[in-house]
């Protein structure tokens, strides 16, 4: 299956990256040693398994950090002279942001303006945290929003550590 495999932001101290897939549980990668700016770029992938709904990007090196990135996000519709096939996702009602420092998910409440691959400081009961956003969901939020400015995992301003 061939997908358009897109990061909009990543830390200093990320990369090469590799690719992994659901169907097997994230244990092989179908896929290694991606660089960061191809990522950034938008990276075109023909050798994502059939059945693949969760593409895995973990960085290799220093940081260890992944996203996990859900395929699809809008409602297709395909039509032969005998079938019609209409797929339609739920809306989201937050989003999902893997903690920058030890890659715990949180949910924030969903706002389009935002977007997966960004990195935003946040609130949760355990302090303050700084996150990626992997992915939207129809979870409850769990987590605020502390700022709506862009951050970098590597930012010790305003990512710090958890408590």
């Amino acid at each position: 299956m061939t997908v358009l495999i897109t990061l909009t932001i990543a830390g200093a101290d990320t990369g090469p990256f590799n690719l992994y897939s659901n169907v097997d549980g994230y244990v092989t990668p179908f896929e290694s040693s991606v660089a960061k700016s191809a990522l950034l770029a938008g990276y075109v992938s023909v050798l994502v398994p059939d059945g693949t709904t969760i593409i895995r990007v973990r960085s290799q090196g220093e940081c260890t950090n992944y996203l996990d990135i859900v395929i699809g996000g809008t409602t297709t519709t395909s039509s032969t002279s005998t079938t019609t096939t209409t797929t339609t996702v739920a809306t989201p009602t937050s989003w999902v942001l893997i903690d920058c420092i030890n890659g715990f998910p949180y949910s924030i409440p969903y706002n389009p303006s935002f977007g997966v691959g960004e990195v935003y400081q946040f609130s949760s009961g355990d302090g303050p945290h700084c996150g990626t956003i992997a992915y939207s969901d129809s979870g409850t939020p769990d987590s605020t929003l502390s700022s709506p400015l862009q951050r970098s995992c590597d930012d010790s301003v305003h990512c710090p550590q958890p408590v």
